[in-house]
């Protein structure tokens, strides 16, 4: 019995030794990386918007006048009338006009006459001379009288042309379709040669004027589209430039034309958005930017080992998600963090979800 507990407590003593004498076997396990999501920076055309103030009008634009002065005897239109081209506006009294017509035209009736009796005179002269019966020179000075009496005619007809002409003036028309918008003169009144009896602006088209810097406007070109906003509201109308003019005083006139349809009224104040081309900016996302209304804002970007570097920058236009930004250290193509920024260290190494 005793042999026996002596040979369990030998046993057990030898177990306990060999497991101390084993080398103790600890398992280590890394730390996963942080899971961030990247966009690559990105270097685009810039463009700068430029609002210009303005005032919408028609592009065809007139002020009638008669030329010849006399008392206006009749008006046949009002203000905010529509007329077609070639319709009577108003109607001029000039008293030389009538009767300098009437003379031209009796002075053709009179040399048609004359023609008419010469000519049968050349044709008896030639009659007679066929005959023998007249002389050679009486049938050339007949020719000759009526070939000065034609002349004469051809004259007369000009002048009763001309008188026609300026007796037709006395009555004013439209020069093309549009809508009366201011009066300059009534009946009754005695106006000059060439002083405005209304104002007409055209139907057809609008267009608005503005005054551009002369640096901007060696940059702009017909055709380049524009957008034009009410002052005192937000339709916004896509217009188009149509002229650039030359800069005067450091300003350059420029016409932008938009369509009648939903345009704003004659008159009415908008304002012209233009936008210029400018140097390539580089930018990234909204959210590649950490702190981006502090002081120093910056963005985390990634090299070529997955590893976080960091790069101050100085940001500037939103656009669509993204802002341009200005700094040392970033280009085109490199990555930036846009998600998972927490906790990031410069050197850290990270695992880039697709």
């Amino acid at each position: 019995m005793r042999a026996s507990l002596a040979a369990s407590l030998m046993l057990t003593a030898a177990l306990l030794a060999g497991c101390d004498a084993a080398p103790a076997q600890v398992e280590r396990v890394e730390a996963p990386l942080p899971s961030v999501r990247s966009e690559a920076v990105q270097l685009v055309p810039d463009e700068v918007r430029y609002r210009f103030p303005g005032v919408v009008r028609a592009s065809e634009r007139a002020a009638p006048a008669f030329l010849h002065g006399g008392v206006l005897r009749e008006r046949h239109v009002v203000r905010g009338q529509r007329v077609e081209q070639g319709e009577p506006l108003a109607t001029l009294h000039n008293p030389a006009m009538a009767p300098a017509f009437a003379a031209a035209e009796a002075r053709v009736r009179e040399l048609d006459a004359s023609l008419n009796r010469l000519g049968r005179d050349v044709e008896r002269a030639r009659t007679l001379r066929e005959r023998n019966l007249s002389a050679e020179e009486e049938l050339d000075r007949l020719r000759s009288e009526h070939e000065a009496l034609a002349q004469a005619r051809e004259q007369a007809l000009a002048q009763r042309d001309e008188a026609q002409a300026q007796l037709e003036e006395l009555t004013l028309r439209a020069p093309f379709a549009a809508e009366v918008t201011d009066l300059d003169a009534e009946p009754g009144d005695f106006v000059t040669a060439g002083q405005p009896i209304m104002r007409l602006a055209g139907i057809a088209e609008r267009e608005v004027e503005i005054r551009v810097p002369a640096n901007l406007a060696t940059r702009l070109e017909p055709g380049q589209m524009a957008s034009v906003v009410p002052t005192f509201g937000a339709q916004r109308i896509a217009g188009e430039v149509v002229h650039v003019g030359r800069a005067g005083e450091s300003m350059a006139p420029v016409i932008v034309a938009i369509p009648v349809q939903n345009a704003p009224a004659l008159g009415e104040p908008v304002r012209v958005q233009l936008e210029i081309a400018a140097r390539a900016a580089t930018r990234v996302p909204l959210a590649a930017v950490v702190d981006p209304a502090g002081s120093a804002p910056y963005v985390l970007a990634l090299n070529d080992d997955d590893t976080i570097r960091r790069a101050s920058v100085t940001p500037g236009r939103l656009a669509g998600g993204w802002v341009s930004v200005n700094g040392e250290g970033l280009a085109p193509g490199d990555r930036v963090v846009t998600a998972g920024q927490g906790r990031l260290e410069e050197g850290m190494r990270v695992r880039v979800l697709p």
